[in-house]
């Protein structure tokens, strides 16, 4: 079977859902920008959070409601902040679409009885929703886009929007190679899925009731919290965060690998 095949077919089954998912995320961005109030609004809309608990707005990725008086802030609370878990779900499933699918349904025995090696499913089929993922990044930013063309008095740096929009693609990319070493190693789809769940949900709550309470156990565990080094409130206000970027993606290559040890190593279906 010629190199690129698996690749192409996962794209080619997949671009359909990509754009869905995009036009959906891309509706909510634009909604975001185009109906962003005024600065005076901003500033009362942040004295009316001041009441609310700080874990509240936290979850949403404002460390203070004086965050939300800022065009950038109210970007990132209002898109950037919740995207991410939206973007981590499809994640999960696309995952799960490497191999615990197939294996699942004992259609993986028949792929595997082509001349194929192993390594290539994995690496083709992760390559193919990796670009899927940057694709329906892409779409969301464009609605983004348009979302500032209709609202042409509004001040924000776009360059800053999409570096925002950018920053969504490590942490993406970590929760569709962690679903996938969890596919190879559990043996299950109900195990993978519930397992990868898990992950992105203890992450999320992991980092938020870290930063609403300094010291706290949930605190010292927030390295371990893919959302920690997500933030998106820091990348509004000061671009990327390179350090946080590179070893995202160092232990998104190191759970491809293990992803890759582990499938060539076990027997398939039992």
């Amino acid at each position: 079977m010629m190199n690129g095949v698996i690749f192409t077919h996962t794209l080619r089954r997949n671009w359909r859902a990509m754009i869905y998912w995009g036009a959906g995320i891309g509706l909510m961005g634009l909604y975001v920008m185009a109906v962003l109030p005024g600065v005076d609004y901003l500033a009362e809309y942040a004295r009316l959070l001041e009441s609310m608990p700080p874990i509240l707005l936290q979850a949403f990725g404002a460390e203070s409601a004086a965050d939300l008086a800022t065009v950038e802030g109210f970007v990132s609370f209002g898109y950037f902040s919740w995207i991410m878990l939206v973007m981590a779900t499809y994640a999960v499933l696309a995952g799960l679409n490497v191999t615990a699918n197939e294996e699942d349904r004992g259609i993986l025995d028949v792929v595997l009885s082509q001349p194929i090696s192993r390594w290539r499913v994995i690496v083709e089929r992760f390559a193919a929703y990796a670009l899927l993922i940057a694709g329906i990044i892409l779409l969301g930013h464009l609605g983004l886009m348009i979302g500032k063309l209709m609202a042409p008095g509004m001040v924000i740096d776009m360059g800053r929007v999409f570096e925002a929009s950018v920053n969504m693609l490590p942490s993406t990319l970590l929760v569709l190679a962690f679903t996938v070493f969890i596919a190879t190693v559990a043996r299950s789809r109900a195990a993978a899925a519930a397992i990868a769940a898990v992950f992105v949900v203890a992450s999320y709550f992991i980092d938020v009731i870290g930063n609403a309470a300094s010291g706290s156990l949930a605190a010292n565990l927030g390295v371990v919290s893919f959302f920690s080094y997500y933030d998106p409130t820091t990348v509004m206000s000061e671009g990327l965060v390179w350090s946080s970027v590179l070893l995202v993606l160092a232990v998104t290559a190191v759970l491809t690998l293990a992803s890759l040890w582990f499938f060539e190593r076990r027997d398939i279906g039992l």
